[in-house]
């Protein structure tokens, strides 16, 4: 079996208007400690004013600005150097990353050779089918590559030991 739910409209708007009520109250009590802490406030200010010039004709302005001054050159001082801490590795390595020679330098330089080398291999094949036999081309075909290999070893340690 189950509840059912009864519709009172009077009851409804008694519980809502008690609610209302209830926070009003609650509204009315804060703004009521507010007032009177303000009130407060306002009676106590010359006082408080009165007090607080007292103390800050104490304070001498001038040590004041020297200790404040110290602290900001000493704090200037410090930051100045924890920025050349971290900039100057990044600045070494920027200058040396100048002397280096990148990838492509070096591929240019092994194609460079290569190219050099076919056009030697082209002028020997050209000599060779005038004046030489077959057996000696294969020799000299042998020793063009041989030849093409020890010149791009030697062109990437040159070009690792003088950085071109």
């Amino acid at each position: 079996m189950a509840l059912k739910k009864f519709d009172v409209p009077d009851i409804d708007n008694a519980i809502s208007e008690a609610k209302d009520d209830e926070q009003r109250k609650e509204e009315t009590a804060h703004a009521e400690k507010i007032a009177y802490f303000l009130e407060y406030f306002t009676k106590k200010a010359p006082d408080i004013l009165k007090n607080m010039q007292g103390v800050v004709s104490q304070l001498d302005a001038h040590k004041f600005a020297a200790v404040v001054s110290e602290e900001l050159r000493k704090t200037a001082d410090d930051m100045v150097r924890q920025f050349k801490s971290k900039i100057e590795p990044m600045i070494q390595r920027a200058e040396s990353a100048d002397r280096r020679t990148s990838v492509p330098n070096l591929m240019a330089h092994i194609i460079l050779v290569t190219l050099v080398w076919l056009f030697i291999f082209l002028l020997m094949v050209i000599y060779a089918n005038t004046k030489i036999q077959s057996d000696e081309l294969t020799g000299l075909i042998l020793i063009f590559f041989v030849c093409l290999i020890v010149s791009i070893i030697a062109v990437i340690y040159l070009t690792k030991k003088y950085k071109w």
